[in-house]
């Protein structure tokens, strides 16, 4: 019999290898894409993802917008197939589904079949169903993760992006080699932080542990390069946790969302941009007036005697920030999300999915199964 288990942290953890692999091997693992990029002569690029494969995007698009010189968007794939596809037509569209099941993305390949531009779809499974529909289907780092739950495939999927973007605009004359390779190695030292934060979280969950068991109305905040982190926070804490937790831009939040604040309330801050940091902590310092919900993750120092904040120093910019802050929300939604074995769905969702999947049909059941973590050891 199949035992549940989430695998969440062995893949959380699986990540920096793979990644240090990916960036040696740059060149060749974005040249497909690079190429088509190339031959098109495109100077604008539409990423077409949701839901962790969206996020993963959003954690790289600062990256890319400021290394390959050309306008990169996101847009969700039901938006896209059905509204704005007409805006973006002299784009250069690629279409990102980490499972290569999802049917919204399916949909945005048939569009561009439909529209007579190439199906460029990007998938860590290139076995499942994306193949019956891109013309071109790319392959973008992961090598295995098994778990619907993605982590691992998430930071990949940023790393893929921003490497695209070495590529592209190396190859176009856009970036020096010079700052091409210093941009390596930025890649590299988020890789050193993020190994940083692993070491450190598992503390900074023990010490807060009543209170990171008892989230319920939850804000994350960043802005920047780590603005898809909190992204795809919101999205895991919802997803395992089952609460309700909201992604904001740092500002943004103190802009109308704050006006609900009290103590229940719990917001976590990042930190990663000395430009912004006086503003990120006094927003944070504002917020503990409120509640002492509020936790911080820094990459700079003078706050380390503060119990609720997190500081991992290192040297990379913001613009790659969201790769280190990653892991600092996953590994806190796994360890309680096991700590309080709350995986399991309401009964009523099973009715939901009678109704209506985001999964293609022949994928559907084992998708809803995988849901609940039924893994063969």
């Amino acid at each position: 019999m199949a035992e549940k288990k989430l695998l969440m942290d062995e893949y959380v953890q699986e990540a920096p290898a793979q990644a240090l692999k990916n960036i040696e091997n740059s060149y060749e693992l974005t040249k497909p894409m690079v190429d088509m990029y190339i031959e098109g002569n495109y100077t604008s690029v539409c990423i077409v993802a949701s839901g962790s494969s969206g996020n993963g995007t959003e954690a790289a698009i600062d990256f890319m917008r400021r290394y390959m010189g050309a306008s990169v968007e996101l847009m969700p794939p039901f938006t896209f197939t059905h509204y704005n596809y007409e805006l973006v037509k002299d784009d250069f569209v690629v279409v990102v589904s980490q499972s290569g099941v999802s049917t919204n993305s399916i949909d945005a390949l048939k569009k561009l079949k439909e529209l007579g531009k190439p199906a460029v779809g990007i998938t860590a499974n290139l076995e499942n169903d994306f193949k019956d529909y891109a013309d071109v289907e790319i392959d973008y780092g992961v090598v295995e993760e098994k778990e619907p739950y993605v982590t691992k495939g998430v930071t990949l999927l940023a790393l893929f992006f921003m490497l695209f973007a070495l590529e592209a605009g190396k190859r176009t004359g856009y970036l020096p080699e010079e700052k091409y390779d210093a941009e390596k190695q930025q890649l590299k030292e988020a890789f050193a932080a993020y190994e940083k934060v692993l070491a450190a979280v598992p503390d900074f969950i023990h010490a807060h542990i009543k209170e990171l068991s008892s989230l319920q109305k939850t804000f994350l905040c960043a802005a920047g390069g780590a603005y898809g982190a909190v992204c795809e926070g919101a999205l895991k804490a919802s997803e395992l946790m089952k609460i309700l937790a909201v992604p904001l831009e740092t500002e943004e939040y103190i802009h109308g969302y704050n006006l609900q604040l009290a103590p229940e309330h719990t917001v976590f801050f990042l930190d990663t941009d000395a430009g912004t940091s006086k503003r990120v902590r006094d927003i944070y310092r504002a917020t503990r007036k409120v509640t002492d919900r509020a936790y911080m993750l820094t990459c700079f120092g003078g706050l380390k005697q503060d119990q609720n904040v997190l500081t991992v120093e290192t040297t990379a910019e913001q613009s790659v920030s969201s790769i280190y802050c990653l892991p600092f929300f996953q590994m806190i939604v796994y360890t309680i999300t096991v700590y309080l074995d709350c995986l399991e769905q309401h009964p009523l969702l099973k009715e939901f999915n009678t109704v209506v999947s985001s999964k293609s049909d022949k994928y559907a059941k084992d998708y809803i199964r995988r849901l609940n973590c039924e893994f063969e050891q």
